[in-house]
């Protein structure tokens, strides 16, 4: 498995993890090892890990056991939340291969889940109760964002703020707590703590408006997955909420393709022509970039060094990303 292709200096941490992530799933049960890895090993960049590492390092953190430990059980996490979001929303395919659930059937998927959040809380729990209390607490945020999606599955009327909240809850806690976790393993003041915590949380926001621009906009061969598969399972993501508020024959025609279980082919594909025509992906755009100068001003209260530069850099490279 090779490491994420980003360069922020920190190459030899993030092989660590992967090596640390390799040995928390090893079971006497292979096909538990076997289920773990298959989404594991199906790469994406790394990011928690990233924004974990980075933020320990910008603050002085020279102890690499612990931000390994942690980086990993955030990574661990984030892949149990992605096992179970494909059974809950059918997926058929995640990051350009076979889902798990598909692969190795529901019921072992879903004792898989539970087996690498299992791992992950093993890692987490070595540490003291703030660390514990930080990523518990982002564990249940990122449940309840979970049920405020489902909630929402096949609805019309999804507002802007509630969209916003289920990222928040969904992808941006999680990279708040691992910016903040690191800045607190590194004894950052409360100051550097709270500016961190805030910089992953608007950087977790930004990087979930490009992936719902990406699904599209994005070129399959890259990203995964087709176009339009956020339309198709019954969602509205902020490129589709904006093209409804510009045009009431695109509101119509939306509402229309993620009320139905199983939309045509044609009508998706309808859809992601009249979002991508109508304006809406340029303005999500500048609403990812509106959350991505926000976690830059947070970064004024660290020192200048490769590592704050590399934190500086991740948001340019998160909202320039095609994949």
């Amino acid at each position: 498995m090779k490491p994420s292709s980003w360069d922020f200096g920190i190459d030899s941490e993030l092989k660590l993890v992967e090596e640390r992530l390799r040995e928390m799933v090893e079971s006497e049960e292979k096909i538990l090892t076997d289920a773990s890895l298959h989404v594991i090993d199906s790469g994406g960049k790394r990011f928690r890990p990233t924004v974990a590492i980075l933020s320990y390092k910008s603050l002085g953190g020279q102890d690499l056991d612990k931000i390994v430990d942690i980086a990993a059980g955030f990574e661990l996490i984030h892949s149990a939340t992605l096992v179970h979001d494909d059974i809950n929303d059918g997926g058929n395919t995640r990051r350009g291969r076979e889902t798990v659930y598909l692969k190795y059937g529901l019921h072992n998927a879903v004792v898989t889940g539970d087996f690498l959040f299992v791992k992950a809380f093993s890692l987490g729990g070595m540490f003291d109760k703030e660390v514990v209390r930080i990523t518990s607490d982002a564990c249940a945020k990122l449940a309840e964002g979970e049920i405020m999606q489902s909630r929402h599955r096949h609805a019309k009327d999804l507002s802007m703020d509630e969209y916003i909240r289920i990222m928040e809850r969904k992808t941006a806690e999680p990279l708040r707590a691992g910016a903040l976790i690191g800045a607190y393993l590194a004894g950052g003041t409360v100051e550097e703590l709270r500016c961190l915590g805030a910089y992953g949380l608007n950087l977790g926001i930004a990087f979930q408006i490009i992936d719902d621009i990406l699904d599209f906009v994005g070129d399959e061969a890259r990203t995964g997955k087709p176009v339009g598969t956020d339309l198709r399972e019954g969602y509205l993501t902020l490129p589709s909420l904006i093209a409804m508020k510009e045009s009431e024959s695109a509101s119509k025609e939306l509402a229309d393709v993620v009320s139905q279980n199983e939309p045509s082919p044609e009508a998706t594909k309808r859809c992601v022509d009249l979002v991508t025509g109508s304006g809406a992906i340029e303005k999500a755009r500048a609403m990812a970039e509106y959350y991505g100068m926000e976690a830059l001003q947070y970064l004024g209260c660290l020192s200048n060094t490769p590592y704050s530069e590399a934190l500086r850099d991740l948001v340019s490279r998160a909202l320039e990303r095609d994949s």
